[in-house]
């Protein structure tokens, strides 16, 4: 009688595969909370539309209830291309768990961050609550991550002319808005109300460049339907996270607008704007910059530009790919006001901010984030979000310029662990195979363990003797790293310095303990 062969992973079905991976205790069963825990650590939340009906299913199942394979089965199948991705860590961010802590670590070192002012310009914003703080991230394959105030909603201020700008060119010939519109930073000698030196607004982020482009949104529609369709952008690109509107907020604004009708007016004096059009324009501007939004939603706002105009969360196709890149470039030169050159120096990525206390980041085919929390500084961009900005960049392999290569002091998430762990691994076996010590102390003072080896469980002393290499193997011995490791043919440092007839270097083994194999 043949005997049925022994299953394993080779010839198992995804869900198969996945459902053993979660019974780790090989009960045969596992419980609702193993998999939304699985999703969860991966970033995928129970409220992602993308898994609506197994998240529907799981709201159903009791806690204590066992989940064997063939409900499993019934769970997963309508969504197994995204929950197989997700628990097989195939992901833009693999270990999104490890991820997640590194950011509640990060999140836990700014709060304390208490620099900077609530804006004064209008009461709405005045009035808001300096301590509260919140950060939002979404990758973009969706994979989710909130932490603080998150759900509180604030103003998107300045950070509304990014999304207009998006939206003129789905309504202008791209070169309409490059005729009518700067794309460089502010020219710091010239007065803030003028324009540049062709008589152009600076750029979409300037008050001049927003309110040009306000002009050139739907001018002919009614004021209802043209914010009708602003509103429905933001929709699109949150993944349907709808935005809310304060109406106070719209009317301290039209009190407090000095300002902005000095530059209207002087915009129109140049011939910039239609007569007769300041006031129908200055307030479909106000209406949009008064638009109350959340991190959570400007997170996968910023996702969306990051994936090339796509909604992670939705998948659906919101924006062409050449306005996602000429937004995100107009965001790298002038969406942090002032500080832009600094920030796109400092950080590396396109960022904006709104003197609500917001900031926006973009890590391009990676991630969109967005932090705020009220106190801002004297450009009107939130504190909190530069200090996250900064200590973000420090610990991870984002900025533009950041080698993925070399910068092994830097954390790449992008890259699974075994991946993370093989970089520091082949670094140091290069270094100790050429015999560079100034390489070794500084992989060696960014944490690499010395002992770690590589396929063949050779370790950089190895390499180090076998070269012959004497100040090399003088390092390791002083940095403590093991004398005898043995690799995958059981031989030892020693045994190596042996063969390649390193007298120096076997002697030096052999005076602080070294063994042949």
């Amino acid at each position: 009688m043949k005997t049925k062969p022994k299953q394993n992973n080779q010839n198992m079905t995804a869900i198969e595969r996945i459902f053993n991976s979660l019974d780790l205790q090989s009960r045969g069963w596992i419980f609702k909370k193993d998999l939304e825990q699985g999703l969860a650590d991966r970033g995928i939340l129970l409220d992602d539309v993308r898994i609506r009906q197994t998240a529907d299913q799981l709201k159903k199942l009791k806690a204590d209830e066992k989940v064997n394979a063939v409900i499993f089965a019934k769970l997963v199948r309508p969504h197994i291309t995204l929950i197989e991705k997700a628990l097989t860590g195939n992901l833009v961010i693999p270990d999104f768990k490890n991820f997640s802590s590194f950011i509640i670590n990060l999140y836990n070192r700014t709060i304390q961050n208490e620099e900077g002012s609530v804006s004064g310009e209008i009461p709405e914003l005045a009035n808001a609550n300096p301590n509260q703080y919140a950060l939002s991230i979404c990758t973009v394959d969706g994979q989710r991550f909130n932490i603080g105030d998150y759900r509180a909603s604030y103003l998107a201020r300045s950070t509304a002319k990014f999304l207009n700008y998006c939206l003129a060119f789905e309504d202008q010939d791209q070169q309409t808005i490059y005729k009518s519109i700067g794309y460089g930073p502010k020219e710091s000698e010239i007065d803030h109300i003028m324009l540049n030196k062709n008589g152009l607004p600076h750029n979409p982020f300037t008050n001049s460049g927003a309110l040009m482009i306000a002009s050139m949104l739907y001018p002919k529609l009614a004021e209802k339907v043209r914010f009708e369709k602003v509103k429905k952008l933001w929709k699109e690109m949150s993944g349907n996270i709808s935005c809310g509107w304060n109406s106070n907020a719209f009317s301290s604004e039209k009190k407090n607008a000095g300002y902005d009708r000095a530059l209207a007016y002087f915009m129109q004096k140049k011939g910039l704007l239609p007569k007769g059009s300041v006031d129908k324009h200055l307030e479909f501007l106000w209406q949009c910059q008064n638009i109350e939004t959340t991190t959570e939603a400007q997170a996968v706002i910023g996702a969306t530009l990051a994936n090339a105009g796509a909604c992670p969360t939705n998948e659906k196709d919101v924006l062409k790919p050449n306005i996602a890149r000429n937004c995100l470039s107009a965001m790298a030169l002038a969406g942090m006001n002032e500080y832009s050159s600094e920030y796109n120096f400092s950080i590396g990525l396109p960022a904006t901010s709104g003197n609500s206390g917001v900031v926006v980041i973009v890590v391009p085919d990676v991630m969109g984030i967005a932090v705020w929390s009220p106190r801002v500084d004297g450009n009107g961009n939130g504190m909190k979000g530069l200090d996250f900005s900064r200590k973000f960049i420090e610990r991870f392999n984002f900025h533009a310029f950041d080698s993925k290569i070399k910068n092994i002091n830097k954390i790449d998430p992008r890259l699974k662990k075994n991946e993370i762990k093989m970089k520091s691994v082949m670094a140091l076996t290069s270094a100790a195979s050429i015999g560079d010590v100034d390489e070794l102390n500084r992989l060696y003072s960014v944490g690499v363990d010395l002992n770690e080896g590589e396929y063949d469980k050779r370790t950089g002393i190895h390499l180090a003797a076998s070269e012959g290499h004497l100040e090399a193997v003088k390092f390791f011995i002083e940095k403590n790293a093991d004398i005898n490791p043995k690799d995958r043919w059981g031989g030892t440092p020693i045994t190596d310095a042996k063969r390649g007839g390193h007298k120096k270097v076997f002697e030096l083994l052999k005076k602080h303990g070294g063994r042949e194999s």
